[in-house]
């Protein structure tokens, strides 16, 4: 009897492939997105209510409610223009208040000097408080802002007719957070600055 030869038994190959890790790729891809989305989100918000009210006027108000308490009205700045009006010298006043200012233009004679226009500013000013006190309507309180007072005493305003020669402009102006203070509007407050000036 022949030998029957001995097969082998297959040997189990080993698989040394590594296997791979899923790729992260689309993790990132999402990532991007978010990331480029956002800021497109908010500038397209933007742009979405900025067309929805482009026709619409912007309007606030910087007081609060306890600002301006009490008001100036409309009776006290007619008090005001019609005694200002009876001031030896003074030709036209206008009242106005814009702004939580309020603005007098006090035209006196075209003739007038400084001294006299000081003392119109004295008198006015003197008319101002005597029917808006200082301390209760131009002047700040800690829990309240208050009017700023601009007093403007001129003889003419500069135009064709009227050169600067001549002219004299007194402004006094009290914040409600500062003090009172009267300008010179003809006369340099530094005239070092005015001479460079003029020479360049």
């Amino acid at each position: 009897m022949a030998k029957m030869k001995k097969v082998k038994k297959p040997q189990k190959i080993k698989d040394t492939t590594k296997q791979k890790k899923p790729r992260q790729g689309h993790k990132l891809v999402w990532l991007t997105l978010i990331i480029i989305a956002i800021p497109c989100a908010m500038v397209a918000y933007v742009l979405f209510t900025s067309m929805e009210t482009q026709n619409t006027p912007v309007t606030g108000n910087r007081f609060s409610k306890a600002d301006l308490n009490p008001a100036i009205t409309k009776t006290n700045r007619s008090d005001i223009e019609s005694q200002l009006q009876t001031i030896e010298g003074v030709e036209s006043v206008s009242v106005n208040l814009k702004s939580a200012t309020l603005r007098i233009l006090v035209d006196i004679s075209d003739d007038a000097s400084v001294e006299t226009a000081q003392s119109v500013i004295d008198q006015s000013v003197g008319i101002v408080y005597s029917i808006c006190p200082m301390e209760t309507y131009f002047t700040n309180t800690e829990d309240a802002k208050m009017y700023d007072l601009e007093v403007n005493v001129y003889n003419f305003m500069v135009d064709d007719a009227h050169t600067t020669e001549g002219q004299v402009y007194l402004m006094y102006t009290k914040t409600g957070a500062g003090d009172a203070v009267i300008d010179n509007m003809n006369d340099a407050k530094n005239w070092d600055i005015v001479n460079q000036i003029r020479r360049e």
